[in-house]
This record gives structure tokens, C-alpha cells and sequence, in this order.
């Protein structure tokens, strides 16, 4: 039955607010009169054999992608899209998702009455507020008709768009009446004209609906009429029960549907009317219009209960259950449609739309209303065996016992409680009569004519049941119970016990489950156990192997189609097996490469055609063995779940199958269900490639309405430069879409086809430049593939493939092959180059190198004989001397310490051109360091004659953080230098704080002062103001500035100088240095002033020193002290002495013949000598000092020393040994 063009229908209660005034339409009341022909018509409806089946609409809201839940009308396209108008949008459904048209993409306005798409596949919608719009068949392109551009409509609201087979589309408005636009498109307006019974019945069109002979029908809120090519033929006054129109439908034969507010009418092929037509048939239902009728001749209606369908037999409600409710709901209809494959869809106003799939006369479905008592008692049905009569004893949840007669429905409930509610697990009906029921732990016999029940339990009584969930078999005499944890039992007709067999006796495997048992080609008792096969052989009362099973077999279930035939299930598999009378033979197998499920049997069943039928957590699973295909159905199929636990149970006589699921009982013919062989329609969607920052899509049909057929796509051209190629196909079919699958194959570049699921999306992100050829192909969850749909690639050469390009590549060849010959030659130039500015830098570098061991072995070899020089001056100086004598040994003295000091200053730049300086990083008294360079400084200013001032300003860090031995040493040699050029006047020293941080040190003089070239040259090493005449006159080397600034550097500050001839000078000393908190036992003056220290007192000392004059003047200068010293020339004899006297501490030269300085302390560590240990060497390098203290020195002094250096040294050690000091 056609309805095409139907608008609002006035049941429904919401309106957008351009259409307010309809509500006030709806009145009237429903008529209720016979319809004799009507009658005639529905005899003709074949009546269903047996149970009927159940309809099971599936909801689809706004949950799964839907712009509202309020459906006004569908249409289907060329392609097989789905078109939905709702109150929030036009949308597209393509079975696995929704495209949206909103005032974002090009509405003016989203609340959508009605949908049409006419023959070129131009989509037109009616709004309430924005008149009519038309999407262009590229989907593309909103063309629209309102009031602001169309001056000849008078209302924006339209209803209800249809189109005729002259090619005039037909659209009605609220309040504007009729208006049709030809294919020039010129339009023109019908209305109701008084007193003219020719013309439109009213301004308020409907319904526009075109009947089978292309005539159109006109309803409106007036009344109805039919279109007779020059004016309005009108349906006779009080032939309908309303004049409200809500829809008009057609039969095959010519009869008219009226559906009004009144109720339903009908216009018969010969022109009578008649009103209530099913009042005879549906005496208990109010039919308020008839929303469709299917391929298969059955009606469906809306009824104040909701949705119903019959036919002549009578009418039925259909059960709605709805996810977004949770509960059975009764939508208020707007209108439904069947698609191309015989699916039927239903809209509601509020409740979303519904969808009914083509093969859902497949299944029956009994469930337990817990109002209803009638119905069965066990909500899930676990057990079900024939009855003897026709009729399937159920068992399950509920703990009783029903019997159903498949072809009525009806329950008898036989019996309950006598599992003391336990859940029942199987059932069996005995040759007997008798039903055997278990439970966990139970047995049960029951007689149904008498109702007498007789139990047995596992853990009382006689004959007790075995434990577990227990099957049950009949096999000859005797009734088996199968246990799941390996225990088989059998017994009589009474119910007594026969056999009892436990795992591991005769036969039956420890530790194996027994997951089914059933019958042998012969009916004896054939048991699955893991790997293995069991029959019961009755000669030898035990269990023995069936030979001839393929080795690994897991077997989950098996059947035996007939006496040569079986099926063995196994996890994803399914193999054919013959038997012969004495073995089992192979003859092929199944797996998941042809359909079936990666899951577990839980039950196999043949039916009549050779066809297996397999149960599983993932749904009832065809298998035709003859096509080796499967098909896997599951709720979107329509079962109420797709969890079994239990196999198929055929009914003896007709061969329906039952299975039990936790949401109802299914019944089903499985000559009736069957895959659809019709091939469905693949388009391509979409086409789009990246294009820089954008995406650019290309047209998937012609722009020529003639050419734009499904299946056939125009050329795509990709350019140089597009990546990320995206192509997106789509199989319209909607039943069961989601487990649709897709496969692509593209030439020159896949080896095969490339599954890509059920998504149907393929992305090449950069391909190769040539001609492609790219297939694409699909099946449907029925196994139907399509035809192959192919589309044209060009993919650019990019511009540098060209023949202009080319040839300007070749001519660019030549020119880089000059060019590389050229500058192959400028590379061994430069090659050249290198090797010999690498080989100058080797020879500088050596050249350093060597100058610094030579600086380092210098040292050495003076500070050795410098010692002697030193401290024979000293021990001189110590004995009684006239003026003379005194002044001789002064200036030998004097004279060796400037030779001390050359060689320290040498060593330092040493140090600061290898990078080897060393720079301490620790806290330490700004003050405290001041006082003490100016306690040095100051009797050398006196002795002069000059005055020295120091001035610490307040702002002055008190404590700094780094080396301060190095700033003291540049602080010294910039006093120093004041003081040795000022012959009159002053020296002065201020210091203040730097910003942000550090400190200043401004150090002047009123000395002669420097002019431009003696500042510039100032700074470099060994030179002096005025070269060899200031040297001559006072003395030095030259050093001392330059080693201050690098100093300086060296700590990322800056010596600057400021000076004028005949003014003084300014030197002035920036140290950017951190502050910090000064070290603990700081003068509160900030000065450094010497305290006495406590003397050690007379110490027993051992030296060894392999040089005789260094130890002599060593010796001597302890001995002035007070102390014994015993001296040895080897680190032998200092290990003798060691051990044959105690010394109180030891001084040890480095460098000694045999065994070293070094080696000699860890000796003397390792032998226990735990008295202090103090180095004195010339080494001058800068790992000295580190080795020794990790070799056990405490202490470590440079030569030469002085008879203080080593009285401070001793003091300290041994004083801090006794805790003194």
C-alpha cells in the first residue's frame, strides 16, 4: 500500500508555531460501519500455520544519531539512502550512520514536515517557517521557494510535496492552499473557490498522495479529492466520518485509504465508499488508520494501544519495547514506509523511528509477562524435550514444569516446586510417558496424567542423584543422567539405580568435563570428553574410544544427521565426519574463514534439508555445508537474545526448532529462514584527498541526471601534491547493516583485496603517478556480495615530470657536472687547507703541551733547590749575624722568593691556557678577606712612606660565594702594584656592593699615571708600563696584572683602568659573584686577625727525603721548634723505622726512588700507622694535591717551606688529633 505525500497528521499533539492553528482541526468522531468488499479482500491474506511469528520493531533515537525523536516523514532515494524529516533537521540514514542537514548546512529552518525526492533524484523538504527547499542530487546545492522569492506563495508552511508522472511536482501549505511547479518551473495555485464544487476542498492541504494509475489524490482539512488533469473531483460529503484528513493510501487493485480524525475510510476500485471497514474484524481495537500494508499482504495500524497488525483473522498489538523509556511504550504514529528490501518503518511523534527488518516472519517468540499467568512460568527456558503428543515440555528458571502447544501458544503449567525453586536444567520424555526433570543436586519424575512427582536427591534418600548439572539421555531400557563433573548414572523406568560410573573407571577419562552426551548411529550413549569420543558398550558395561577422529579434535557438541553422518562442533569449527559401523572418517570441516563464529558450540542440530544448525553466545549460526557458507543471527535478526546455552530441539512431525535464550523462547521453521539472495546496491559515498590545510571532494556521480546511476563513478583526477586519498562506500541495506563488510582491491598497487571491515572507509596516503583502477565491493550479513564497483584514478606527475622540465633537467646536469668537477677541485683545496690548519693546530697543541710539562718540571726542579736557598736563609737569619752578614742573608733570601714567585705566576698561566685552573666554589667572609689583604699590604705602604686607606662601604656584601684565595691573590697584586709605583701620597682600597650583584674592589694610587699606549698594554704578559726602564726602576716581571685579569675572566669579572699621566690611577675590580651566608667563626669586625695557636710541643717526626740539602734545611727548621726528626732517603727505610720506633708524625716527599710518595702512604695506611701524614713536594701540577689525599695524606704542602708553613701545618694536625686548638 502506497501513502506517499502524507503531511501532519492531526492526532499528533505538538506543532511547530507557524501551524497552530491545525490543533483547533482536530475533531470528530470515528465511525464504525461493515465493509463487505473489504472483507472479500482480506480472505484473500493466507493465514499463518502454526505460532505466528513476533514482530520485534527496533527503536532509533537521538541516542544512535538522530537530529529528534519526532519523525514526520520518509522517502528513499535513487541509491537506497533513507531520507528522515523530523522537527530538528533533515537527515540521511545509510545504515550505519546519520548525515544532518541543520540551518548550519543550509536550511532555513529545522523543523521539517515533510520529505519527497522526485525522479532526478532532487531531495525536496517542506518547513513550518521556511517554506520549500530542494537539495540537488549532488547533495551539494539548497535551492529555495519561500514567500521572499516566490511572490505567488502565500504561505512558508508547507505539509506535504509529491510529484506526478508528467514531471509537475505537488506541494500543499497550512493556509495557501494547493500549488503545482512544472518542469519549466512555473507555478501555479489552486484554492477553494465558493460555491464551485470543482475545486480544492480546502486551503489546508494534508496529504498528497499519487495512486498506482498515476492519478493524484488531494487531502486536506476539509475533505479530499481526486485530481482529474483540469479540476477536483471531490469525495462525496459524509462518505468519510471526518473531513479531516490525515493520510491516503492505495491498494494494488485501485481501493483508496482514507485516514481522518474519525477513523479510517475506504474508496473501493469501483467507486463506492465505505466507512469503518474493520469493524469486523477488530471488535476489540479502535483502527485509526492504516499506517501500511507489506509485499506479504499483512496490514499494520494505529491503534489508541500503540501498533498493531492482522488481516482478516483479526488484529494483534505489537509489543513495543523501548531503550530510552525502559518499558513497553505506545507511540503516537505519523507514518511508516517499506524500503526497497521489504523493510517497514514506523514514525512517531516523541518515541523516534522504528524499524521492522524484512526477514522478521523468521522467529517466534514466547516470553513470561508476570501479569499474565497464562504465560509460560520459566522466564528462561533451559530444557525442552518432545511430548508425546505434538506438544514440547519446557523446564528453566522458574523451577517448574510447562507444557506448549506449538501451533496455539498456549501453557499448560504441569508442575512447580518441586526443585524447591531451584532452576531446572533438562528435561526428558520417557517411552513411558513419564518426564525426568534435574536440578543442581536433583532428580525429579513426573507423571503427567496422574501429577504424582518423585524425587531424588544427591545427599538423602536411596538411589541418590549425582552431583552437578545433569543431563539427561534415553538409550534402550534405561534413562542416563551425564554429569558435568564426569559422573554418569544409569537407571530404570522406576527409577532406580543400574549403573554408576565415576571419573576414571571404566572408560570415563579423571579430570575431563563432560560437555555433552547424546545418541549413536545405533542409539547407544555416546559421551564428548575433551579430545575424545565414548560409546557405552553394553557387552562390556563400560565406556570405549570412537576410533577415527582427526588428532587435536576439541569437541564441544555433535549430532548425527543419519546413520553415516556426523557433526562435530569445536571452538570456531565444524567438521563432517562418516561413520562406518566400526571408525569415524573425515570428509571435510568449516572454520572461521567460512563465517562461523570464534566462539563455543554449545549445540548442533540438522533439520530436514541437511542444513546444521548451531547455538552460541554469539547467536544462532546457519550452516549450509553444501555452499560451505554460515550465517550468524542475533538480535538485530530479530531474536530476543543471542546467548544460548543449549542446542536446538527439533519438534517431531514438522521439524520447528526451539531454543531457549534468558530473554524468551524461540521458535522458527528452518525452511523459512534463509538468507536473501538479492544483490544489494554499493555506492560510493564520498571521495576526498587533502589538499594543503583543506579537503577537497570529488563529485561520486554525474552531474547529468541521465548518467548518475548507482554503481557508476566519475573519473577522479588526484594532483601533484594531494595526499590522504579517502574513499567511503556504503551498502544499502539496512537489515542487520552492521555486519555488513567491505573489501577494496586497487591496481598497481594491492597484490589482492584488502578487507577493511564493516567500516567500508579505504585511505591511501600518497600514491604513485599513473592510472589507477580501483575496485570496491561488499557483502551483507547474508553472504550476498555485490557487484563489483569500480573507479577511475589519475594520480598528476608532478611539474618537474614534464618535458619542458626534463629538458631544462638535462641542461642543469650538464651545468652541475662543470659545477661538481669544479668544485671537486675546490675541495682538495680546501682539503689541503684543513690538513694543514689540523696539522699547525696538532703542532700548537704539543707545542703547549710541551710548554706545560716544561713549566711543571721547571717548578719542580727549582722549588727544590729553592727550599734549600730559602731555608738556609732562614736557619741563617736565626743565628747570630753582624749588620752585614744580616743584609747579605736578606737579599740572598729576597732574591729567592722573587724567583719563587716568578715560577708560581708561570705555573698559573700554565694552568689558565690549558684550562686546568681549578676555581673554588664556596662561601666565604668578604670583610674577614679585606682586613686580611690590608694586614698584609699596609706595612709595605709604611715602609714606603705612603699612607693606606681602606674603606668598606655599608652596602657591601657581607658574605660572597666562590675561590677566595684567587680574589685575595688578584687583590694583592693590584695593591702591590699601587704601592710599588707611588713614591708620595696615597694607596687606597673601597669596597662596595655591585648591582644587582657581586662586589667592587676599587683599588687607586697618586702615582705617575698611564697614558693611552701604556694602558693598552698594561694587561700582556711580561710587559710593563714602560717596558725595560719601569722594570729596571721597580722591579717584576709582568706578569702580575696580566695573570689578574685572566683571574678575573676566569671568574666572570672584569679589571678595568682609569688614568691620566700625572694623576694616578684607578683600578677598579668587578666579581659578579652570589651572595651567601659567611662561614661560621668570622671576626664580628670582619677582620683577620692571628690568634696564638697552642703549641704541639716537642713530637717525634720521621721525613723522608731523598735529597740530603732539602732534608737538612727541613730538619733544621723542625728542630728550631723543638721537635726529634729522623731522616731517611727511601720509602724502605721509612717502612723499617716505622716498624721499630713510634713517631708522632710523618712528612713524605712525593717523588722518591723505589717506592713513591704515594705508594709509601698507602703502605704505611695499610700497616697501621694511623698518625698523621704530611706531603711536601715540588710536583706543581694540578692532580698533586687530589692523589695525595686519596693516598692517605692529611696534609699537603709545596716546597719550599718555611719553618711556619711547617709549625702551622704540625700544630694543626696534632691539635686537632688531641681535640685541642
Amino acid at each position: 500500500m502506497s501513502r506517499a505525500g502524507a503531511g501532519p497528521r492531526i492526532r499528533v499533539a505538538a506543532r511547530a508555531p507557524a501551524c497552530a492553528r491545525l490543533r483547533a482541526a482536530a475533531a470528530g468522531l470515528r465511525a464504525a460501519v461493515a465493509a463487505l468488499a473489504l472483507l472479500a479482500a482480506l480472505a484473500a491474506v493466507p493465514a499463518a500455520a502454526g505460532l505466528p511469528e513476533t514482530p520485534r520493531p527496533r527503536q532509533l533515537t537521538v541516542a544512535d544519531g538522530l537530529p529528534s525523536n519526532t519523525i514526520n516523514r520518509i522517502a528513499e532515494d535513487r541509491h537506497g539512502y533513507l531520507w528522515i524529516a523530523t522537527s530538528e533537521g533533515l537527515a540521511r540514514y545509510d545504515g550505519t550512520g546519520y548525515r544532518i542537514w541543520q540551518r548550519e548546512q543550509g536550511l532555513r529552518d529545522n523543523f521539517v514536515w515533510t520529505v519527497h525526492v522526485d525522479a532526478r533524484n532532487r531531495v525536496w523538504v517542506g518547513t513550518a517557517q521556511g517554506g520549500m527547499a530542494m537539495l540537488d542530487a549532488q547533495r551539494k546545492r539548497w535551492t529555495y521557494f519561500d514567500r521572499s522569492n516566490t511572490p505567488i506563495l502565500d504561505d512558508d508552511c508547507v505539509w506535504s510535496i509529491v510529484s506526478t508522472a508528467d514531471g509537475a511536482l505537488w506541494f500543499g501549505t497550512e493556509r495557501g492552499g494547493l500549488y503545482r511547479m512544472g518542469e519549466d518551473g512555473r507555478i501555479q495555485r489552486f484554492m477553494p473557490r465558493a460555491g464551485d464544487p470543482r475545486s480544492l476542498p480546502g486551503e489546508g492541504v494534508v496529504a498528497l498522495s499519487v495512486a498506482p494509475d498515476g492519478v493524484l489524490w488531494v487531502g486536506t482539512r476539509d475533505g479530499a479529492a481526486r485530481w482529474t488533469g483540469r479540476d477536483f473531483e471531490r469525495v462525496p460529503a459524509g462518505a468519510l466520518k471526518s473531513n479531516i484528513l490525515n493520510s491516503i493510501g492505495f491498494e494494488r487493485d485501485g481501493a483508496v485509504w482514507f485516514g481522518t480524525t474519525g477513523g479510517v475510510g475506504l474508496r473501493t476500485p469501483d467507486g463506492r465508499y465505505r466507512a469503518d471497514p474493520w469493524s469486523a474484524v477488530a471488535s476489540k481495537y479502535a483502527v485509526m488508520d492504516v499506517l501500511a500494508r507489506d509485499r506479504a499482504g499483512q496490514y499494520w495500524f494505529d491503534l489508541p494501544q500503540g501498533l498493531g497488525v492482522g488481516g482478516a483473522d483479526g488484529i494483534e498489538v505489537v509489543p513495543l519495547f523501548s531503550a530510552t523509556s525502559q518499558g513497553l511504550v505506545r507511540p503516537n504514529w505519523s507514518g511508516a514506509y517499506e524500503d526497497r528490501e521489504g523493510g517497514l518503518w514506523f514514525g512517531s511523534n516523541g518515541h523516534g523511528l522504528w524499524y521492522l527488518p524484512p526477514n522478521w516472519r523468521q522467529f517466534s517468540v514466547l516470553i513470561r509477562r508476570v501479569d499474565d499467568p497464562a504465560s509460560m512460568a520459566n522466564g528462561y527456558v533451559r530444557g525442552i524435550a518432545p511430548a508425546g503428543d505434538g506438544d514440547m515440555w519446557l523446564v528453566g528458571s522458574g523451577g517448574a514444569l510447562d507444557k506448549l502447544d506449538p501451533e496455539t501458544g498456549a501453557i499448560a503449567h504441569v508442575a512447580k516446586g518441586f526443585s524447591g525453586g531451584i532452576v531446572l536444567y533438562h528435561v526428558l520424555a520417557d517411552r513411558r510417558g513419564k518426564v525426568w526433570t534435574t536440578w543442581y543436586g536433583g532428580l525429579a519424575r513426573i507423571d503427567p496424567a496422574t501429577r504424582a512427582i518423585r524425587t531424588w536427591h544427591m545427599d538423602r534418600g536411596e538411589d541418590r542423584a549425582i552431583t552437578g548439572s545433569v543431563d539427561l539421555i534415553e538409550s534402550g531400557e534405561w534413562v542416563w543422567l551425564i554429569g558435568s563433573a564426569g559422573e554418569v548414572q544409569a537407571r530404570d523406568g522406576e527409577g532406580r539405580v543400574r549403573e554408576t560410573l565415576h571419573a576414571g573407571e571404566r572408560g570415563l577419562p579423571a579430570n575431563v568435563v563432560i560437555p555433552f552426551g547424546g545418541h549413536g548411529p545405533d542409539g547407544s550413549l555416546w559421551l564428548s570428553a575433551g579430545s575424545a569420543l565414548l560409546r557405552w558398550d553394553d557387552g562390556e558395561r563400560r565406556f570405549v574410544p570412537v576410533p577415527g577422529l582427526a588428532p587435536g579434535s576439541a569437541i564441544q557438541s555433535f549430532v548425527f544427521a543419519d546413520g553415516q553422518r556426523m557433526w562435530l562442533g569445536g571452538f570456531g569449527t565444524l567438521d563432517a565426519y562418516r561413520w562406518d559401523g566400526k571408525r569415524l572418517h573425515r570428509d571435510f570441516g568449516l572454520d572461521v574463514r567460512d563465517g562461523l563464529p570464534a566462539t563455543e558450540v554449545r549445540g548442533l542440530a540438522v533439520d530436514a534439508n541437511g542444513l546444521v544448525w548451531m547455538t552460541s553466545k554469539r547467536g544462532l549460526v546457519r550452516v549450509d555445508p553444501y555452499a560451505r557458507t554460515a550465517r550468524v543471527y542475533g538480535v538485530k535478526d530479530g531474536l530476543p537474545s543471542q546467548e544460548f546455552a543449549r542446542a536446538p530441539v527439533a519438534r517431531p512431525g514438522d521439524g520447528r526448532l526451539l531454543i531457549g535464550s534468558p530473554e524468551g523462547l524461540v521458535l522458527f521453521d528452518p525452511a523459512m529462514v534463509k538468507p536473501s539472495r538479492a544483490a544489494p546496491t554499493l555506492i560510493v559515498e564520498s571521495i576526498e584527498v587533502r589538499r594543503g590545510s583543506r579537503k577537497v571532494a570529488f563529485p561520486t556521480e554525474d552531474a547529468d541526471p541521465r548518467k548518475a546511476l548507482p554503481g557508476r563513478v566519475p573519473s577522479v583526477f588526484v594532483a601533484d601534491g594531494d595526499r590522504d586519498l579517502r574513499i567511503v562506500a556504503r551498502l544499502l541495506s539496512f537489515n542487520n547493516s552492521q555486519n555488513n563488510r567491505y573489501r577494496f582491491r586497487l591496481s598497481r598497487f594491492d597484490p589482492g583485496w584488502v578487507d577493511v571491515g564493516a567500516s567500508g572507509e579505504r585511505v591511501f596516503s600518497q600514491l604513485s603517478p599513473g592510472d589507477y583502477r580501483l575496485q570496491v565491493m561488499a557483502k551483507t550479513a547474508d553472504n550476498v556480495w555485490s557487484p563489483p564497483l569500480t573507479i577511475q584514478l589519475r594520480v598528476d606527475s608532478p611539474w618537474w615530470w614534464s618535458w619542458w622540465a626534463v629538458a631544462a633537467a638535462l641542461a642543469l646536469l650538464a651545468l652541475l657536472l662543470a659545477w661538481i668537477l669544479m668544485a671537486h677541485r675546490n675541495r682538495l683545496q680546501r682539503r689541503l687547507a684543513w690538513q694543514r690548519a689540523e696539522h699547525e693546530r696538532e703542532v700548537a697543541k704539543q707545542a703547549s703541551l710541551a710548554k706545560t710539562r716544561f713549566l711543571a718540571t721547571l717548578g719542580h726542579e727549582v722549588r727544590t733547590p729553592m727550599t734549600g736557598v730559602l731555608g738556609m736563609s732562614e736557619l741563617l737569619l736565626d743565628t747570630p749575624l753582624d749588620q752585614k752578614q744580616r743584609g747579605y742573608t736578606e737579599s740572598i733570601r729576597r732574591a729567592g722568593e722573587h724567583l719563587l714567585r716568578l715560577v708560581n705566576d708561570a705555573l698559573d698561566l700554565a694552568r689558565i691556557e690549558s684550562g686546568k685552573l681549578e676555581l673554588a666554589h664556596e662561601p666565604f667572609d668578604l670583610r674577614a678577606l679585606v682586613a686580611q689583604a690590608a694586614d698584609l699590604m699596609r706595612p709595605l705602604a709604611q715602609q714606603r712612606g705612603l699612607a693606606f686607606e681602606v674603606e668598606v662601604a655599608a652596602n657591601a656584601p657581607r658574605g660572597l660565594r666562590g675561590d677566595a684565595s684567587r680574589v685575595c691573590q688578584v687583590l694583592l697584586n693590584l695593591l702591590g702594584n699601587a704601592i710599588k709605583f707611588t713614591d708620595a701620597g696615597t694607596v687606597g682600597l673601597r669596597v662596595e656592593r655591585l648591582s644587582p650583584q657581586g662586589v667592587r674592589f676599587e683599588v687607586s694610587d697618586t702615582g705617575p699615571g698611564l697614558n693611552e699606549e701604556q694602558k693598552q698594554r698594561l694587561f700582556r704578559r711580561f710587559e710593563q708600563a714602560e717596558g725595560a726602564r719601569t722594570a729596571a726602576r721597580y722591579g717584576g716581571s709582568g706578569l702580575g696584572l696580566a695573570i689578574s685579569q685572566e683571574l678575573a675572566a676566569a671568574m666572570e669579572g672584569e679589571i678595568a683602568v682609569y688614568s691620566e699621566p700625572g694623576q694616578g690611577a684607578r683600578f677598579v675590580f668587578d666579581l659578579p659573584l652570589s651572595n651567601a651566608e659567611p662561614p661560621a667563626g668570622a671576626g664580628a669586625d670582619g677582620g683577620a686577625r692571628a690568634v696564638a695557636r697552642p703549641h704541639a710541643g716537642p713530637l717525634a717526626i720521621l721525613l723522608v727525603e731523598d735529597d740530603a740539602t732539602v732534608a737538612e734545611v727541613i730538619a733544621g727548621l723542625l728542630r728550631t721548634h723543638g721537635h726529634r726528626v729522623t731522616h731517611v732517603g727511601n720509602g724502605l727505610a721509612a717502612l723499617a723505622e716505622v716498624a721499630t720506633a713510634r713517631f708522632d708524625i710523618a712528612l713524605l716527599d712525593l717523588d722518591l726512588p723505589g717506592i713513591n710518595g704515594l705508594d709509601l702512604a698507602r703502605q704505611l695506611r695499610s700497616q697501621g700507622f694511623a698518625q698523621p701524614l704530611v706531603a711536601v713536594t715540588a710536583r706543581a701540577d694540578a692532580d698533586a694535591e687530589p692523589q695525595a689525599a686519596q693516598a692517605g695524606f692529611d696534609r699537603f704542602l709545596r716546597k719550599p717551606v718555611t719553618g711556619a708553613m711547617l709549625a702551622d701545618a704540625i700544630d694543626e694536625l696534632i691539635l686537632a688529633r688531641r681535640g685541642e686548638g
